[in-house]
């Protein structure tokens, strides 16, 4: 049983490594999803003609900026786009980690239920490190779906307002509360915690 619980720990480990990447591809989707603000807040200036002064006279300015700006944007959206793909990476990764988890548990040895909830000294359980892992499969496929929902909501169109809620929705992650994730993770690692 305890060589079972060890398998799972493991299991878990290589999802946390997954987890910590996910770390850095929010980060750097929050900064390509505030460059792409900064652009879309800069375009009404650049569309009228009073803000152009003395360039009015260089030939084609108005146009050359606002072109520049939409290209800028797109390569942005299509950045955000890839992040968006890795993070989808990650979902999947702990996806098939869970998968492969239950069935390395429930295939290869049979266990009953109440081994499942059999906990030898203050190790986990088998069934707390399945239901710990399902838990981080939940948190980060909600996570992503909200974070693709809201990339998808950003156009050059989008007011101030509408920016801002959509950035706090990026900042906020509310599908994935660090302190119940330490938990899960206490939980699961409590023998090599103590």
């Amino acid at each position: 049983m305890e060589a079972v619980v060890r398998k799972v720990q493991q299991r878990v480990r290589k999802a946390r490594e997954e987890m910590d990447l996910w770390d850095d591809l929010n980060s750097r989707l929050l900064t390509k999803f505030n460059r792409a603000t900064v652009v879309i807040d800069r375009l009404p200036v650049l569309g009228e003609d009073k803000n152009y002064g003395a360039l009015r006279s260089v030939a084609n300015i108005p146009e050359d900026l606002m072109g520049k700006q939409f290209e800028n944007l797109e390569l942005l959206f299509v950045s955000m786009r890839e992040t968006l793909e890795r993070l989808n990476g990650i979902v999947r990764a702990l996806n098939k980690a869970l998968r492969d988890t239950n069935q390395m548990v429930r295939g290869g040895s049979a266990l009953t239920a109440k081994q499942m909830q059999l906990q030898v000294g203050i190790s986990p359980t088998i069934a707390e490190c399945l239901d710990g892992l399902r838990t981080l499969c939940e948190m980060h496929q909600d996570e992503f779906a909200l974070k693709s929902s809201v990339i998808s909501l950003l156009t050059w169109k989008s007011s101030s307002s509408d920016i801002a809620a959509l950035r706090q929705l990026l900042v906020d992650q509310p599908n994935i509360p660090k302190d119940e994730v330490q938990s899960i993770f206490d939980i699961i690692f409590a023998d090599e915690i103590c």
